[in-house]
């Protein structure tokens, strides 16, 4: 009689090892070359991107596929082309488009989260609701994240915030753009089932973690609410 074994993980594919081996790789060829920060931004993105291993490790919570090596990709964005290789200062929609795709990230981890009472079920309120959760979550995130470049800037003397008041409130208005764009994804893939960029991370997200989102079908929401019961 044959045991039952548990198939073996899936191997990473080639796109993941090029993101992943060019990272390693540049943190090494700019070590080498005397570009100390350079390799230290590569570094420090391949650190940030392991923390969702090592999360699911923790915790089996289990991260959409493909996640860690999008985070390893806009750390290098971020950090390598935009910091090291000046990107921000060459590029003026840069950290516009680093902002609008982390509020939207950040809006789906919103609604990942307003799902959570209802197990995955859908909820009794309606969807705009569940949106206006996403969006305040990704503001939120996003104000801490002003304050945190406005801290380092006060404290160490760098230049994070360049041009004052109006890098902060330009990058406050794309973020809100962006978290609206992520819960208007997450809304039109729950209830309609359209298939927006970026809305497939919270739809895996709940189907992997049937711990947390037991009652999560898969299906299309109802486009009615049913009231509860007097």
């Amino acid at each position: 009689m044959t045991q039952a074994t548990d198939p073996a993980p899936p191997r990473p594919g080639p796109l993941r090892l090029l993101v992943w081996g060019g990272a390693a790789l540049m943190a090494g060829l700019s070590l080498i070359a005397g570009h100390p920060v350079v390799a230290l931004g590569a570094a420090g993105a391949m650190a940030l991107a392991a923390l969702l291993p090592l999360y699911t490790w923790v915790s089996g919570i289990v991260m959409p596929r493909g996640l860690a090596t999008g985070i390893l990709v806009y750390c290098l964005c971020a950090f390598g082309l935009g910091e090291a290789a000046g990107f921000y200062a060459a590029i003026p929609v840069w950290d516009m488009a680093l902002h609008f795709v982390a509020s939207a990230v950040l809006a789906l981890v919103g609604v990942a989260l307003a799902l959570l009472p209802t197990a995955g079920a859908a909820p009794r309120t309606a969807g705009w609701i569940l949106g206006l959760l996403g969006v305040g979550f990704a503001a939120l995130v996003g104000a801490c994240w002003e304050l945190f470049e406005f801290s380092i800037d006060a404290v160490f003397g760098t230049n994070a915030q360049r041009s004052g008041l109006p890098d902060t409130m330009g990058d406050t208005a794309v973020n809100i753009m962006g978290a609206s764009y992520g819960a208007l994804a997450a809304l039109r893939r729950l209830w309609r089932g359209t298939r927006l960029p970026l809305s497939g991370l919270l739809v895996e997200f709940c189907a992997r973690n049937p711990i947390i989102y037991g009652a999560w079908s898969g299906r299309r929401f109802p486009a009615h609410v049913r009231k509860p019961r007097p």
